[in-house]
């Protein structure tokens, strides 16, 4: 719908984002799942994450005096998801997490530093890659969108700092590389449709 203007201008009020039937998505309804060697790290122990970034590369066309820009590949970046460093026994979800690290790069073991060579099968093979979901929720509960992230790996690993004058958990912030994401929209949102203009 096309802005409406009176006899003094625009119309000032909210337009369609003030309609009755938006939904907004909003920060705090998501969750995040890792799946690695057919075992799940759950989504309660996440306390930060963030939405996958793509850049697509600038490809510079020079003739003459003049110059433009085409786009050329895409790339994922790299997300950071904070974890709330836990134990006791309700915390085996924790221990799937830990060992996936560990099987990436074995910092439990000084002397052999050893690391799964095989990628694996969408997280089911214990291979290096796991496989993440990131859901996003409407008030009610339902889906919005689902973000799934395959040939996902720890690139960076903070274990977090200490300090007696504070009361804050602890946590474990991982930066996570993948290769491939595809993107789910539901509620109202179809999955775009790009132009496939080619050379005809």
């Amino acid at each position: 719908m096309a802005l409406t203007f009176g006899a003094n201008g625009a119309n000032m009020g909210m337009n369609e984002i003030g309609g009755s039937a938006i939904v907004f998505k909003r920060k705090y309804r998501w969750t995040f799942d890792v799946l690695w060697n057919n075992q799940k790290v759950p989504s309660a122990f996440v306390k930060v994450a963030n939405r996958p970034n793509l850049t697509i590369e600038e490809t510079e066309i020079n003739y003459l005096h003049g110059k433009m820009w085409i786009p050329g590949k895409g790339s994922w970046e790299s997300i950071t998801v904070s974890y709330y460093d836990i134990g006791g026994t309700g915390a085996s979800g924790m221990q799937t997490l830990w060992n996936w690290l560990a099987s990436v790069y074995n910092f439990t073991d000084p002397n052999s530093l050893s690391q799964t060579s095989r990628r694996g099968l969408d997280g089911q093979e214990g291979g290096w890659a796991a496989v993440g979901t990131l859901t996003m929720y409407d008030g009610t509960g339902a889906t919005m969108e689902t973000w799934e992230l395959k040939n996902m790996w720890p690139t960076a690993v903070n274990f977090g700092d200490l300090d007696y004058g504070a009361s804050e958990e602890v946590t474990l912030e991982l930066t996570l590389r993948f290769s491939e994401a595809t993107y789910t929209p539901s509620c109202g949102i179809q999955k775009p449709i790009p132009s496939k203009i080619g050379c005809n």
